[in-house]
């Protein structure tokens, strides 16, 4: 030891303090440590219960019911196509006379396409007829010829049989007569003029392109977690966005779907209907954005929720789980469901759109629980 000045104590000296500092010491140490340690007790004590409180707060993914659009709106890209598209041709061969439409036009049915020059056909249409107006006299002769048994029954037969076959090539005659003239066969848009007049040219010759423009459809290629969606019309809403006017969506309706799906793509394709008058402005072949969402269902007085925010209560019917932002607590609501989606579910009573509800996880929730709503991680 060391005093001030800078002379060591000697051992003597040493001995003598020792126990006078242990006698005077040892009381003011003991409620000291008492002190720092009732001090680090309380403030463990404290630590846990603020650990314990905030355990206590369970964070929550919630939902608002009645913001369903935003959150199951599905985007795909459509083609827009005819009901239906044909090549016109002639069933006879022969020299075009005329095609009086023009491409871009529309046509009524029954109209007249294309014709060809008939002269052939006509004659071999005169020619027919006087076959079978030479055959007809004939029978009529030699009806009257076996009845007096001035023929046999062979002969007549033979007439009768040349009779039928003159009858058949009037009729063909007749019908080729006819074939020298396309008519529209609907009301149709005339998309391509493939021939010429004055061409020559064999009976199946595409002459001019047409299109069933009666109801225009749309076709788009869905993934197999969406076929379910867009076929059932009771519950969802298709529209169709053209990039010319992206302010005025066009309603759709679902006509049918492949159940075979693309042998690369895996996708279904999905054959829609768009319900407004064909006006020329929406052309097949255009490109259009497809629009899938869930305002059907709030327009016939439904809400949707997520398929995870549905719990069941111990007597087994269904209920949901509401946050109360004023307590921060959660309290079971019963609800009535209705049509179920691929990963959402109408609810048609229990639920008023603005509450919020919790959207996963229902299964760990208690009455009265705190929760705090999760935002991110």
């Amino acid at each position: 030891m060391t005093t001030t000045d800078g002379n060591t104590l000697d051992d003597r000296t040493r001995r003598f303090l020792r126990p006078v500092l242990r006698r005077f010491l040892r009381p003011l140490l003991r409620p000291l440590a008492f002190i720092a340690l009732a001090t680090l007790g309380l403030a463990a004590c404290q630590e846990g219960a603020a650990i314990e409180e905030a355990e206590l707060i369970r964070p929550v993914r919630l939902i608002t019911a009645g913001e369903t659009e935003d959150l199951t709106a599905r985007r795909f890209v459509g083609r827009v196509d005819a009901v239906s598209t044909v090549d016109l041709s002639f069933q006879v061969g022969g020299r075009i006379a005329d095609i009086p439409v023009r491409q871009g036009a529309l046509v009524a049915e029954g109209e007249t396409i294309a014709t060809l020059e008939p002269d052939d056909y006509e004659l071999a249409l005169r020619e027919a007829q006087l076959q079978y107006d030479l055959a007809e006299r004939d029978i009529e002769r030699k009806r009257e010829l076996v009845a007096r048994e001035s023929i046999s029954t062979a002969a007549f037969e033979q007439s009768e049989i040349e009779y039928r076959l003159r009858r058949v090539a009037l009729d063909n005659a007749e019908r080729n007569r006819d074939h020298t003239t396309i008519a529209a066969p609907f009301d149709a848009l005339v998309t391509r003029r493939i021939a010429d007049p004055y061409a020559n040219v064999q009976a199946g010759t595409p002459i001019v392109r047409v299109q069933d423009v009666t109801e225009l459809r749309v076709h788009i290629n869905v993934p197999e977690s969406v076929i379910g969606l867009v076929s059932n019309p009771d519950m969802f809403r298709i529209e169709a966005v053209f990039p010319d006017r992206p302010d005025e969506p066009l309603p759709l309706t679902y006509r049918e779907h492949a159940t075979e799906p693309d042998a690369i793509a895996q996708t279904y394709e999905v054959t829609l209907a768009l319900d407004v008058p064909f006006d020329g402005t929406i052309l097949p072949g255009m490109t259009v954005s497809v629009r899938v969402s869930l305002a059907a269902a709030r327009a016939q007085e439904m809400m949707t929720l997520p398929v995870s925010a549905i719990d069941t209560d111990p007597g087994g019917d269904f209920r949901i789980w509401v946050y109360d932002p004023d307590t921060q607590r959660v309290a079971p609501r019963e609800v009535a469901l209705g049509n179920v989606g691929e990963d959402r579910i109408a609810v048609r009573d229990g639920v008023a759109p603005g509450e919020r509800v919790v959207a996963a996880g229902a299964h760990l929730m208690r009455e009265g629980m705190r929760v705090r709503p999760f935002e991110s991680f």
